[in-house]
């Protein structure tokens, strides 16, 4: 699990997201830092690898969302992280 955290870790860096590993577990941090997610890889109710979302639901894919990610699925991961992580903040004027 630590060697797929890994591989996602570096595909968060390569994509420009701000990702830190911790064990089965990855931080990405936001470039405003105004959201901070961490995601981990572990086995869901069947034994499968999945990756987690810190809420406690696995990560689908994004224009699939019954479709839930292998984690070797790093694209499509990557994808669906920077969608929550990297949401704009708008700015009152």
């Amino acid at each position: 699990m630590s060697a797929f955290a890994k591989w996602l870790t570096q595909a968060c860096q390569e994509a420009g997201m701000r990702a830190e590993q911790y064990g089965a577990k990855v931080r990405i941090i936001a470039s405003s830092h105004f959201l901070t997610e961490e995601v981990e890889c572990r086995p869901d109710s069947d034994g499968d690898l999945r990756w987690w979302w810190s809420w406690g639901k696995p990560i689908a894919a994004g224009n699939d969302s019954a479709r839930i990610l292998t984690p070797g699925e790093v694209d499509d991961l990557v994808d669906a992280i920077a969608r929550v992580v990297a949401v704009p903040i708008r700015r009152r004027p």
